[in-house]
C-alpha cells in the first residue's frame, strides 16, 4: 500500500521527525529503526548515509544543510515542506517478519521501496515562469529521508507487528537549465498514487517469490500463502479499533478517519525489546497458525518459481478490455496500474512495460501533457459508431 501526504509546517515537519519518524517503534532505542538520505537531490546537497536530525530540520526550513543558505528563491510562511510517502507490506508478510525475524523480507521490502521512490523520481518536475512561460519542466532529481518501522502504534499498550516505510521527499529539485534549487511538483505524482502503488506491490510480490515466499493473489493485492484472514485479524487491532469507531461515529470520509486515527492514538510505551514483543505475538497464534506461518518461513536456501498464470500481454489486454469498453481511449499510467494489479504475483512491472513499448496495436497520443493510449479496433469501433449516426440521419431528412 501507498499513501501520499502533504505536509504544510516546517515546526509541524521537524516535530515529525522527533515524533514520527525516528522514534515511531517502541523500542527504537535497540536499533530498530533504519533510516537514510534517497535521491539524486540528496547527492547533490551532500547527504548520504544516516539521516541526522539537524539536516532534516535544515531542509524543513528551507535551508541547504551543506552551506546553511536559503534553498530555493521562495520561502512563504505557508510554503509546502513536503511528502510522506508511506509504504505498507500485506498484514501477512508483517506478521511473517516479526514472527520469523526473516531478513529476506526486510531485504526485499526495502528494495521495493527504493526502486519505487527511484521511479517516482524519474517524474519530478518544476514550475517554468521565466520569459511569459507557463508550463512543467522535468527535473527527475528529489531528494528524500527513508525511515524503516516494524510496529503500529499500540493498542493496551503493544503494538503489533507492521512493516512499513515513510520516504518523507522535500519540496526541493534542481532545475539544471535555469542552474538553480526550486519548489518541485507534486500534484501530478500525488495524481498518480495508485499507478505508483501497484507499481510498488507488483515489485514486492516478485522479490518475495524470488526469497522463497509463496503468495496468493486476493481482489486487492496478495498475502502469503496459507495465513488465514482470522490470523490477519489478531494482528490488526489498530486498524479494527479505529474502523469500529468510525463506525459507531458513521464516519467514512478518508480525511476524517486519518484525523480519527490521530486523535485516539495511544501514548508510546519504551522498554518492550524485539524478542520481548515476539513472544508476546506468538502468544496470540494457537498451534496450526504458528506451523503455517514457520512453513511460510523464506529462508530455504532456493527461490521458489514463479507461477507465469498470465503473461504480460495478457495482462496488458485485460486492462485495454477493461478500460476501452466505455471509453475511446485510456491514460497510459491509468492502463499500466490495471495491468500492474492484474499481473501480482505473475508478472513484474519492468515485463509489463517492455510488452507495452513492444506492442503495435496501440496508438499513442498526447493532449493537454497527458499520454493516452487506444488502439486501432477502438478506433474502428468509434468511427462506425459515428458513420451509423451519420447515416441514421440522413435517412430521417
Amino acid at each position: 500500500m501507498l499513501r501520499i501526504t502533504p505536509n504544510n509546517s516546517p515546526e509541524g515537519a521537524s516535530r515529525y521527525y522527533d515524533e514520527g519518524l525516528s522514534k515511531q517503534d517502541y523500542y527504537a532505542e535497540k536499533g530498530e529503526i533504519i533510516d537514510y538520505w534517497g535521491g539524486k537531490s540528496a547527492e547533490k546537497l551532500g547527504l548520504s548515509g544516516e539521516v541526522t536530525k539537524d539536516s532534516f530540520t535544515a531542509l524543513c526550513y528551507n535551508i541547504n544543510p551543506e552551506t546553511a543558505e536559503q534553498l530555493t528563491a521562495r520561502n512563504n510562511e505557508n510554503r509546502r515542506v513536503g511528502y510522506d510517502f508511506t509504504f505498507s507490506v500485506p498484514k501477512s508478510v508483517s506478521i511473517a517478519y516479526g514472527i520469523n525475524d526473516d531478513k529476506n523480507i526486510l531485504d526485499s521490502f526495502r528494495s521495493a521501496v527504493s526502486e519505487t521512490m527511484q521511479h517516482i523520481e524519474k517524474d519530478a518536475a518544476t514550475r517554468v515562469r521565466k520569459n511569459g512561460q507557463d508550463s512543467d519542466r522535468q527535473t527527475g532529481n528529489l531528494v528524500w529521508g527513508e525511515f524503516i518501522h516494524t510496529t503500529s502504534r499500540p493498542v493496551d499498550g503493544v503494538p503489533d507487528c507492521h512493516l512499513h516505510a515513510h520516504c518523507f521527499a522535500f519540496n526541493s529539485t534542481f532545475d539544471e537549465q535555469e542552474q538553480v534549487w526550486k519548489a518541485a511538483q507534486f500534484g501530478q505524482i500525488k495524481a498518480d498514487a495508485p499507478y505508483y502503488e501497484a507499481y510498488f506491490n507488483s515489485l514486492l510480490a516478485d522479490k518475495l517469490q524470488k526469497a522463497g515466499y509463496e503468495l496468493e493473489r486476493n481482489k486487492t493485492n496478495f498475502e502469503l500463502a496459507g495465513i488465514s484472514r482470522e490470523t490477519i485479524d489478531k494482528f490488526s487491532r489498530r486498524t479494527n479499533e479505529i474502523e469500529k469507531l468510525a463506525a459507531e461515529k458513521e464516519i467514512t470520509n478518508a480525511k476524517a478517519l486519518d484525523n480519527l486515527g490521530a486523535k485516539t492514538r495511544e501514548h508510546k510505551r519504551k522498554g518492550l525489546g524485539a524478542d520481548e514483543l515476539r513472544e508476546i505475538w506468538k502468544n496470540r497464534l494457537t498451534d496450526a497458525e504458528a506451523q503455517k506461518i514457520s512453513s511460510a518461513f523464506g529462508g530455504k536456501g532456493f527461490a521458489i518459481e514463479k507461477k507465469k498464470d498470465l503473461t504480460p500481454d495478457e495482462c496488458i489486454d485485460y486492462s485495454l478490455n477493461h478500460s476501452l469498453e466505455r471509453k475511446s481511449a485510456i491514460e497510459e499510467k491509468k492502463l499500466l496500474t490495471d495491468a500492474f494489479k492484474r499481473g501480482f504475483t505473475s508478472c513484474t512491472p519492468d515485463e509489463i512495460k517492455q510488452a507495452f513499448d513492444n506492442r503495435k496495436d496501440l496508438i499513442h497520443g498526447n493532449i493537454e501533457g497527458k499520454k493516452l493510449i487506444t488502439t486501432k479496433g477502438a478506433i474502428q469501433e468509434e468511427n462506425q459508431l459515428i458513420q451509423s449516426c451519420i447515416n441514421s440521419k440522413c435517412s430521417t431528412n
